[in-house]
């Protein structure tokens, strides 16, 4: 019985691991990520010499792929364009996000990147503020060496404090 279940287990682990559409490298990241975020926003310069606020994001992301460490860099203008086409309605006071970068560290050690490669919109109704950013994988290590890929972050942040949650999307190439 012991021997049965032991080849039946080796089967298995050997289809697995045969399985050439599973296998994107020697660390096994197979597909896309999609992780839950939660963290929070913190304003680290409150309007620099052009007008706009630098915050970092801190928080943690879990999911498919594992749970993460989260640290990201928005800069931003204040919300300011009444019925900013690119914001939906129930929030419609937009601001441009100038830059965006955010990394990912797993238990692993492993590291995945992006970034805005364009200027993008943040949105408001005047009590929550809510983002739904793309942009380009830069990169990683480790499990993630050598991916590339696009990405999506839809979060949103009451305007009174600093909690901030949403989902990552990631399509790696």
């Amino acid at each position: 019985m012991k021997k049965a279940i032991s080849l039946a287990l080796a089967a298995l682990a050997l289809a697995v691991v045969a399985a050439p559409e599973t296998q994107a490298n020697e660390w096994g990241w197979r597909g896309d990520v999609y992780q839950r975020l939660s963290g929070h926003a913190i304003i680290v310069e409150d309007l620099d010499a052009a007008g706009n606020t630098t915050s970092t994001i801190n928080g943690i992301a879990k999911g498919k792929r594992g749970s993460a460490q989260v640290t990201a860099v928005l800069v931003y203008e204040s919300p300011s364009i009444f019925d900013d086409p690119r914001c939906p309605a129930e929030f419609p006071i937009g601001g441009n996000v100038f830059r965006f970068e955010w990394g990912e560290t797993y238990n692993d050690g492993s590291l995945l990147a992006g970034y805005v490669p364009e200027v993008q919109a943040l949105c408001t109704d005047g009590i929550e503020t809510v983002a739904d950013l793309t942009g380009l994988i830069s990169g990683g290590t480790g499990r993630f060496e050598g991916a590339s890929g696009t990405w999506r972050i839809e979060a949103s942040s009451p305007t009174a404090n600093t909690n901030t949650t949403g989902t990552i999307t990631v399509e790696l190439e």
